[in-house]
């Protein structure tokens, strides 16, 4: 029997399967940060700094400040199931184990 769902706390899915998860209900949070990285190397760029710097700049110019907000840094925050926490804890864990590993 399903219970009323216009009252009372929110229900929620699971990101990965789809999983019904009624309030009170064993969940797990993960949270993701996908930002830019650096190794300290700066490689010379063809025709020069001030070459690239103008040709850079003009890209910024010509672009959605949102979008290249997303290129820099991104945050995601995902309801798990405890089956597809396990699975991903498994999939980080043994990364080489099987192909397609990442969580489609």
């Amino acid at each position: 029997m399903r219970q009323n769902r216009s009252r009372g706390p929110k229900w929620q899915n699971c990101f990965r399967c789809g999983k019904e998860l009624p309030p009170g209900s064993l969940t797990y949070v993960t949270q993701i940060k996908i930002f830019a990285g650096f190794d300290g190397v700066l490689l010379e760029p063809e025709g020069g700094v001030d070459r690239q710097l103008k040709q850079l700049l003009k890209q910024v110019e010509q672009s959605n400040p949102e979008d290249l907000e997303k290129e820099v840094y991104q945050e995601f925050n995902l309801m798990l199931c405890k089956s597809c926490r396990d699975r991903l804890v498994e999939e980080i864990n043994h990364p080489w184990g099987s192909p397609g590993r990442f969580i489609h």
